[in-house]
């Protein structure tokens, strides 16, 4: 067992499981949370990222797969993906790959009607292919506002940790590729604006 990462939300670990490695993602308890409210919410949401995962696996899109859902325990047993963040691979040559390949995917989940809600340069993998990671704030919606507060996300963790790369541009190019990307990204432009007023406000 290794942990990968623990967080607020989560402890995500690597084990053996039936023979393979895999991940367990075992979402953490609120201890100041009512405990039967507690249960309820962990349960939700268990379930709906679990739902949106397997809706996305089985349009072909390139995400972890769903081996099992324990409620009990608050865990997700998924496909373990061997690759590097995306993070550290956009800081190699083929980074305008990387960059066009994460703008489509994203394109994609969003014309599905799935936000990601944190889609940092940390929750995406790079194998042959670039996978999509870490669904613990994602939901259903197809408003303009909330795909651009996907692309904000990821174009402030561009902006952080690859300052060096014009990174900005190759992402937008290729995400407007996707044939209804016009109002998401004027929708990026009024939240970006927004973000600016209320910094210079303070």
């Amino acid at each position: 067992m290794e942990i990968k990462y623990r967080g607020a939300e989560a402890i995500v670990e690597t084990r053996q499981w039936l023979g393979q490695k895999v991940i367990f993602k075992t979402r953490n308890k609120r201890g100041y949370r009512h405990p039967v409210l507690e249960k309820r919410l962990v349960k939700e949401r268990l379930r709906s990222e679990a739902r949106i995962i397997e809706r996305l696996f089985s349009h072909g899109v390139k995400v972890p797969a769903i081996y099992s859902v324990d409620i009990s325990k608050s865990c997700i047993i998924m496909e373990f993906i061997d690759g590097v963040t995306l993070e550290k691979a956009l800081r190699g040559d083929n980074f305008n790959q990387y960059l066009d390949e994460t703008a489509k995917l994203l394109a994609l989940l969003h014309s599905l009607n799935i936000v990601h809600g944190d889609p940092t340069t940390s929750n995406f993998m790079v194998t042959d292919v670039v996978y999509a990671i870490d669904f613990g704030l994602s939901s259903v919606s197809d408003d303009s506002e909330d795909r651009a507060s996907d692309l904000r996300v990821f174009l402030e963790s561009l902006d952080s940790h690859h300052s060096e790369i014009s990174g900005r541009e190759i992402f937008l190019s290729h995400y407007s590729e996707w044939s209804d990307s016009g109002p998401v990204l004027e929708a990026l432009k009024v939240l970006e604006l927004r973000g600016r007023y209320n910094l210079m406000r303070g």
